[in-house]
């Protein structure tokens, strides 16, 4: 059974449905999505671009790393305290300029 069988119909003019189009597009959300939120006054995000994902891939990489580093650290009792730290200093460097970037 759906849950929302209550349907409503609208009227809208060129420009109000070109940019109906192209929200809904930029957010990529269906039109009744894009309604529903509207209309529970929730916030309406464009999705990310190509360069957004590029950098999820480096942020994952360098986490991979980290997590690597601390396994060897503890099968072996002992860290390699320089190494660990330029590759933390490099994931919060990098987490800085994507936080500037995107946010």
């Amino acid at each position: 059974m759906r849950k929302r069988n209550i349907r409503k119909d609208i009227m809208l003019n060129e420009i109000e449905n070109e940019k109906l189009i192209s929200d809904c597009q930029k957010a990529n959300l269906s039109y009744g999505e894009y309604f529903r939120k509207l209309l529970m006054e929730k916030e309406i995000k464009e999705k990310p671009g190509i360069e957004f994902y590029e950098v999820m891939k480096q942020l994952s990489k360098i986490g991979v790393n980290l997590n690597q580093i601390a396994h060897k650290a503890n099968s072996i009792n002992k860290i390699d305290k320089d190494y660990y730290k330029e590759v933390t200093d490099e994931w919060h460097r990098f987490a800085r300029e994507v936080k500037q970037k995107f946010l």
